[in-house]
């Protein structure tokens, strides 16, 4: 099994916060793609595989780089949508894990 340090598990949790920063910036909610990154990303951190929530997020990066598409076709979601509220929840309760 691999271990990562507790300076990359940082890193990673830093990274997170600052994809929640950038949507702050934009003053939006994460569309569904975003969405569906964030909520695999945190996942990820919570199960601690944080080389997993790496990958997550570097696609996260790429997807924030393209400009929307807007021809896509938005999927049914039929669950409660993962607000920044509820990411930010679970990127505090990891904090307070990592401490």
């Amino acid at each position: 099994m691999y271990r990562v340090t507790s300076q990359f598990k940082a890193t990673i949790l830093a990274r997170f916060a600052a994809a929640l920063h950038q949507l702050d910036d934009w003053n939006r909610e994460p569309n569904y793609l975003e969405e569906e990154r964030l909520f695999r990303a945190l996942g990820y951190m919570k199960r601690g595989n944080f080389k997993l929530a790496e990958a997550e997020l570097k696609e996260l990066s790429g997807v924030f780089a393209s400009p929307p598409d807007k021809n896509a076709v938005v999927p049914l979601i039929t669950r409660e949508r993962y607000t920044k509220a509820l990411m930010r929840r679970g990127l505090a309760q990891l904090r307070g894990e990592a401490a």
